[in-house]
């Protein structure tokens, strides 16, 4: 199957983001501080919070219930539940791939997609590149492949999206698509591909919440 790159408008209701969402926040789940561009900082500087579930486990069923056939419906029977949380965001990430994320692979799958479902409406993005690699930081690639002769986005798409980012790094990334937070709705790409969040701090937003799936498939 190909791992295309899509948004699906209205995936879930208002209802059913609100049982989700309630029913994650108030269940006994893992909760993880997290800020991978600063590892060395204090703790009390993150990049948001995690709320990881199991997907399979029996006491987040009502959860499965409502993804499991709206997943089916849209991206196949052998689609994989790899990990899934909700991301409460405080601090726009960086550029990278979502090779290294999700925890062990079922025997025999590979990367598929990950999706991002915001559950309030914001003035923020998920900006996908054309590039993607088998590593989660864009150095290594840059560092094997030749850079454009020029610019690959213009001033001022940096501007509005991309600030927070090394403007140099546009000789080598392109973008592919640029994906509006909108309650409800799901976004699909790749997870080889390089992605990031614009600098939603920039647009005066101080967070934003999404459900947040990395997924496989039988190779």
């Amino acid at each position: 199957m190909k791992i295309d790159t899509r948004t699906v408008k209205n995936f879930l209701s208002d209802e059913e983001l609100d049982i989700i969402e309630q029913h994650v926040l108030a269940t006994d789940n893992v909760h993880l501080n997290y800020n991978p561009d600063r590892e060395n900082d204090s703790q009390e500087v993150f990049s948001g919070t995690y709320y990881l579930f199991d997907y399979y486990e029996e006491k987040n069923k009502i959860v499965k219930e409502i993804l499991q056939s709206k997943f089916e419906t849209q991206f196949g029977k052998d689609l994989h539940i790899q990990q899934i949380h909700i991301f409460d965001s405080v601090d726009p990430y960086n550029i990278h791939s979502d090779v290294d994320s999700g925890g062990e692979f079922l025997p025999g799958h590979v990367h598929a997609w990950t999706f991002i479902i915001p559950l309030f409406d914001v003035d923020s993005h998920t900006i996908v590149f054309n590039e993607g690699s088998e590593t989660k930081q864009p150095q290594h690639y840059i560092e094997a492949t030749p850079p454009g002769e020029s610019m690959l986005i213009d001033d001022p798409t940096y501007k509005k999206y991309l600030s927070h980012t090394p403007h140099d790094w546009y000789r080598w990334l392109s973008i592919e698509d640029i994906f509006k937070w909108e309650r409800g709705a799901l976004f699909a790409a790749s997870r080889f591909k390089f992605h990031t969040s614009d600098n939603f701090l920039a647009n005066g937003v101080k967070s934003k919440r999404a459900i947040i799936a990395w997924t496989s498939l039988p190779s």
